[in-house]
């Protein structure tokens, strides 16, 4: 800082009465000698300014020459001996009757001095600082350089050294510090101009690598401008890699969460300590339990809970919603046992909910519609099955008791002497029953071993017409006993079918004992057999007998189903069957890859189709 001498010189004899008053006053101010520019004065603020108490030589303003005629503002340089060069301008005036000039300094200059010494101490502790220090010129130019640890920029330091930022740093890296460092330079006017970015810096930048790695190395960088006209600016980079690749690390992670929770097929919902919408993944909006313009972050579970009642999203009967409402409330507050709900739209849900460690509510919703279609349809296969086993218990029984009825009228010979004719009466009573219940057990097998996957077919070329020929000589006798006509139509060019011969005759023959069962006396049997549109071979069966409900067909088709009215079908065990005819025709012809149709109506008859697909015609 520029000093004066420890002895001023002699102030010459001067009238300047206004001198005193000058001596307060809070701008620096002084006394110089026009054709020397030495100084012979200076009020209290000037001499703060200038540390007259220092040791130095004589203080000089420099250029001197003669005193204006009138005050005018000029750049000048006051120095003392040994001491640094102050510029400044400054105002000049001429002083009345004497050779002397006024200078007066700017009102702020103190506080730019000070500013300026601030600057200074805060260079000189950059340098003390752990953080890489940068002093810059607003071109990039660098004019100075301190690193704690130089090697965290990977890049020499000795490539810092008169050179520019720009060009020193990689491009990616460059461009936001520069833009940046334009700001600062540009807003240098204003009090405190500063700016912050953040940079990657390649760990090979020596070898003139780019950025963009998992390994770089990240700094936050600081640029302060340290000259009002934005020239010289500190730029000053702290290696935050550490913190950068945790908070990376916690962004992965919070990622992998999120698109964890978003693949759980059940809907999952998350409720803070305050009961409020955190957060719900796509299966949870996909149910469409909530209101889409309701359900945001923030939204209280109660509010959702009366939107959905008002929405008439649950199958609640009016009269009990409050209740359910309390008791919904209720567990999702304190927590219970799963509950399960049905929605409007038929939809079952299944609700699970969970109190987290601090306070707040996880959610479960997963879809049992399906679970409980399933229920009710084997609870009703079981009811199905429970009413077969009485039924069957009670088909086995009959027959049985006969046979052994019988058997034991053989033994004993209560008819009479062995050659009476009625024996041969209860013998064949005794064949009939056996029939049946053979019957019986091997369409169980059937069944059993179709449903298993066991049962294989012996293909081979099958003449429809023969088969039919075999299976109406076979039911001729018993369609002679119900008085029912029995008759086939076949067309004369009728295809070969590539099938079991066995398994169709058995379709057929299940077929026509039905129809001559529900067809009364004087009635007709016709099997028929056609061609359909794709190529396929469909052989019929129909009768003009009692017939069905339309609605009461797939219960027809139905393992362990029996249709007959007991009140009207006065029928016996080996008459009205066992209810297994129908299911183990349709099992066979699907078997074969085809399907089966039944067309019905009561006082009208029955019409059962077995198509046979095309691949299985041949010419």
């Amino acid at each position: 800082m520029p000093s004066l001498s420890a002895t001023m010189p002699a102030l010459p004899e001067l009238t300047l009465p206004d001198l005193p008053l000058l001596t307060g006053l809070a701008t620096p101010l002084w006394l110089v000698r026009a054709e020397d520019g030495g100084v012979v004065w200076l009020n209290r603020t000037a001499r703060k300014l200038l540390d007259p108490d220092a040791v130095g030589g004589t203080l000089r303003l420099t250029p001197a020459g003669p005193a204006p005629t009138a005050a005018t503002e000029r750049a000048v340089t006051i120095r003392g001996a040994d001491g640094e060069a102050l510029s400044l301008t400054v105002r000049i005036g001429p002083v009345p009757g004497c050779d002397f000039v006024l200078v007066e300094a700017p009102a702020n200059l103190a506080a730019r001095q000070e500013v300026a010494r601030l600057n200074e101490q805060l260079v000189a502790l950059s340098y003390a600082y752990p953080d890489l220090r940068f002093e810059l010129r607003r071109d990039g130019s660098i004019l100075d350089f301190a690193a704690g640890s130089p090697a965290d920029l990977g890049i020499p330091a000795q490539r810092f050294l008169n050179g520019r930022i720009q060009e020193v740093l990689p491009e990616a890296a460059a461009g936001p510090l520069v833009e940046a460092l334009e700001r600062v330079s540009a807003g240098a006017a204003t009090a405190n101009p500063t700016a912050s970015v953040v940079i990657r810096l390649p760990v090979n930048g020596a070898t003139g690598g780019e950025a963009g790695g998992e390994d770089d190395a990240v700094f936050q960088v600081r640029l302060v401008a340290l000259s009002d006209d934005g020239d010289r600016i500190l730029c000053i980079l702290r290696n935050i890699t550490g913190r950068a690749r945790a908070e990376q690390r916690a962004e992965r992670a919070h990622r992998l969460l999120l698109d964890a929770i978003d693949s759980i097929g059940e809907g999952f919902v998350l409720y803070d300590a305050e009961d409020r919408l955190v957060l719900f993944n796509r299966r949870y909006r996909d149910l469409k339990i909530s209101n889409p313009d309701l359900a945001q972050p923030g939204t209280p579970f109660e509010s959702l809970l009366h939107d959905g009642m008002r929405r008439g999203l649950y199958r609640i009967p009016p009269e009990r919603a409050e209740d359910w409402i309390a008791r919904r409330l209720y567990l999702h507050r304190h927590g219970g046992p799963p509950m399960e709900v049905q929605l409007a739209d038929g939809r079952w849900l299944r609700i699970e909910e969970r109190r987290t460690r601090d306070g707040g509510t996880v959610g479960l919703r997963t879809d049992i519609t399906d679970l409980k279609a399933r229920a009710l349809e084997l609870a009703a296969a079981n009811r199905r099955k429970s009413d077969y086993v009485n039924h069957l218990s009670h088909e086995l029984r009959t027959p049985l008791t006969a046979v052994m009825g019988f058997a034991e009228i053989l033994r004993d010979q209560l008819l009479g002497p062995p050659g009476s004719p009625r024996y041969g009466e209860a013998a064949a009573q005794i064949v009939a029953a056996g029939d049946y219940m053979l019957e019986l057990i091997n369409n169980l097998l059937d069944l059993a071993r179709i449903e298993a996957g066991r049962l294989e077919l012996h293909e081979e070329d099958c003449p429809p017409a023969l088969i039919v020929d075999a299976t109406l000589s076979m039911m001729a006798a018993r369609a002679e006993r119900s008085g029912v006509a029995l008759s086939a139509r076949l067309p004369a060019d009728l295809p070969v079918l590539w099938a079991d011969p066995s398994l169709v005759r058995q379709m057929l023959t299940n077929l026509v004992g039905n129809a001559l069962k529900f067809t009364d006396p004087g009635g007709h049997v016709t099997v028929s057999a056609e061609r359909d549109a794709a190529g396929g071979l469909i052989l019929a069966v129909a009768d003009d007998g009692r017939g069905m409900p339309p609605e009461r067909i797939p219960q027809a088709l139905t393992a362990f189903a029996q249709i007959h009215d007991p009140t009207r079908d006065r029928m016996t065990a080996t008459q009205h069957g066992s209810g297994l005819g129908l299911p183990l025709t349709a099992a066979l012809v699907e078997l074969h890859g085809g399907g089966i149709a039944v067309d019905s109506a009561p006082g009208r008859g029955t019409t059962v189709r077995l198509r046979f697909p095309p691949e299985r015609v041949r010419r």
